[in-house]
């Protein structure tokens, strides 16, 4: 038996035909694709730096490749934001420059500036107003594509007004802008054919100016207008409607009237994602949002809760509350205020709108850091019934003993006769001093009352039996109290043998200790 190696295989060991590692066989056009995906946005230096250094070859590579250099942070330093300024040649380059970077906003612009005519997107974060404005002219700034600009405190945004591009005409390709506490004069800026429209916390603006700029944008995909307390509804702008065909994205958080007009203004047929944030006072009713019904806004809505499997419902505390309906979710803030009566107004004013069918759909109820009495617990006693029931947050006590005395309390005779009849999923993330008040409901609930079912052949006169029942989240592996063999055994009695999880592992509590 020949046991020789044929010629044409390499022998280990030898060096006839090795060219070296593959990677340096691979095409350069390949290798400047993985160099690309190497480099980071916000650590584009240091993603050059480790480049660099591994050979000469990719240095040579790198040095050559202007589009490798195109990404310049401030957070790199003068020194770097030099080279690369030298290297990007006439490569349309990206900026970025935040608050909390070693250059000074003055010397950054000061060093990009002689390439002004090859910006393509900036992104600027300051606390002070710069001295010096090089670059921001949109005469000679023709390649900008996104522009975004943010000020870290409301003060300067009033006192010491800074207009982007000196307040003149945008350039024709600048296809995103996003302001945070920026002056602007939306109308001077002639805005046009946008992508993406972010105002937050603007002030001055005018309802008339933003409509202008929305109907020479009808391929707007992404919207967001926040905190423009300036706003107004007048008379000669009634009846308008922009079609805005494209629009997937849509954030409002507005005066109601403003938000109500906006969305009875727009025509958005493709929107999948909206979220609408009401700040609610004592004398103005969650209800108004959606009442009387916004009728042009009615095509919309079947599109936008089409997804919802359920409806979630949440209280996370200091007066805040959130309705989750498929793509559509509504924070209400009632500092001082009935917040579980106002969302349920909303929920009742939502659910009856035109266009919505929630028919069949049941909600899933989460407090955290929110304790509800009795009474506010019986407001989501009706449609959408409860079947999962969430409970998590700092106040653990409270919270706990409130809801489980709520779940372990027959509110009067009959099927339905227990809080949240429909229950099927409890989530208690929170301390074990709840243990013994939940145990002694679950009793009350489900065990003490059996017995009436038995003697019924025709009557369910107990609440639904649970599927699951969850303690501590996944995230709590690191803190929360220890696994209690005893407890979950009895809990899975009580409820009558549902899943038990712990910290996000599904348990055979006769058998399995994690």
């Amino acid at each position: 038996m020949d046991t020789s190696t044929p010629s044409n295989v390499l022998r280990l060991g030898s060096t006839r035909d090795y060219q070296g590692p593959y990677i340096h066989q691979l095409p350069p056009e390949i290798l400047i694709i993985i160099f690309h995906l190497c480099i980071d946005l916000w650590s584009s230096g240091k993603d050059i730096t480790r480049l660099l250094l591994v050979c000469r070859a990719w240095k040579a590579t790198v040095d050559n490749v202007p589009s490798l250099w195109t990404t310049i942070n401030a957070a790199d330093g003068l020194q770097h934001i030099r080279t690369a300024i030298a290297k990007t040649r006439e490569s349309p380059i990206d900026l970025i420059r935040r608050s909390t970077d070693p250059v000074s906003l003055d010397d950054f612009l000061m060093e990009v500036g002689g390439k002004i005519a090859y910006w393509r997107s900036v992104e600027l974060h300051f606390d002070s107003r710069p001295a010096s404005y090089r670059g921001l002219q949109t005469s000679t700034c023709t390649r900008l594509e996104k522009l975004r600009m943010a000020r870290a405190t409301r003060r300067l945004a009033q006192k010491m007004p800074l207009c982007p591009l000196d307040g003149g005409p945008a350039p024709a390709m600048l296809k995103e802008l996003s302001l945070f506490r920026i002056l602007v004069d939306l109308r001077a800026m002639r805005l046009s054919n946008l992508s993406k429209l972010e105002l937050n916390d603007v002030p001055h603006l005018v309802t008339e100016d933003i409509l202008l700029v929305l109907d020479n944008s009808p391929m707007l995909v992404t919207l967001r207008l926040q905190k423009l307390g300036g706003l107004r509804v007048s008379d000669p702008i009634g009846g308008v409607t922009v079609h805005l065909g494209s629009l997937a994205t849509c954030t409002l958080n507005l005066p109601i009237p403003v938000t109500r007009f906006l969305l009875s203004a727009m025509h958005t047929p493709s929107l999948r994602r909206m979220k609408i944030h009401c700040d609610l006072d004592g004398s103005t009713p969650a209800s108004s949002l959606f009442s009387p019904p916004i009728t042009t806004f009615a095509p919309t809505l079947p599109g936008l809760i089409s997804p919802a499997k359920y409806i979630d419902v949440e209280f996370s505390g200091n007066g805040h509350s959130t309705i989750v309906f498929g793509g559509l979710e509504i924070t209400l803030h009632t500092p001082n205020f009935d917040e579980y009566r106002r969302l349920r107004d909303m929920l009742n004013s939502l659910m009856s709108h035109p266009g919505v069918n929630g028919a069949g759909l049941n909600a899933h109820l989460h407090f955290s850091d929110s304790g509800p009495d009795l009474e506010n617990l019986l407001l989501f006693n009706c449609q959408p019934m409860v079947e999962e029931l969430i409970v998590s947050g700092w106040f653990w006590d409270d919270i706990s003993s409130k809801i489980s005395a709520g779940l372990g309390t027959r509110i009067h005779n009959g099927p339905e006769g227990w809080l949240f009849p429909e229950l099927e999923v409890i989530k208690y993330y929170i301390d074990e001093d709840f243990y013994d008040s939940f145990e002694i409901a679950l009793e009350r609930r489900y065990c003490e009352v059996r017995t009436t079912e038995e003697t019924s052949a025709t009557t369910r006169q107990y609440p639904r039996s649970l599927k699951e029942i969850h303690f501590h989240s996944e995230d709590s592996k690191a803190s929360g109290p220890e696994f209690k063999q005893d407890f979950l055994n009895r809990i899975r009695t009580l409820a009558g043998n549902p899943k038990i999880f712990w910290r996000g592992v599904l348990l055979d509590v006769d058998d399995v200790s994690p």
